[in-house]
This record gives structure tokens, sequence and C-alpha cells, in this order.
């Protein structure tokens, strides 16, 4: 399946030599979700002429 070869190249990319298959459904939800926050992300415009942020201090 397309999905299972996804998820086996991003985790041998990962160094992570076996997952179990059960796993599988999971971690394609979470892939969706991190993808449709990255299209959130792309998605916003700013303007140039924003200032950069120097420092983050939680």
């Amino acid at each position: 399946m397309k999905d299972d070869m996804e998820i086996r190249i991003l985790a041998a990319a990962s160094g992570l030599t076996e997952l179990p298959a059960e796993f599988y459904p999971g971690i394609r939800l979470n892939l969706d979700l991190l993808r449709s926050y990255g299209a959130l992300v792309e998605g916003l415009e700013l303007s140039d002429r924003l200032e950069p942020a120097f420092e983050y201090e939680p």
C-alpha cells in the first residue's frame, strides 16, 4: 500500500528500523494532522514590512 511505503520511508529516514503494523493507522493520522498544520502556516500571508522576532523566551 502506498501509505505504508511512505511511513516506512519516513521511519527509515528517522532511524527507525521496525514499526509494528498496528501503529500505522495512528502514524497516518498524525502525518495528516501535521500536513494540515503545515498548510495553515503556508497559507498565512505576512507583510514584508513585519519586524522579525529577535528572541523567544517562554
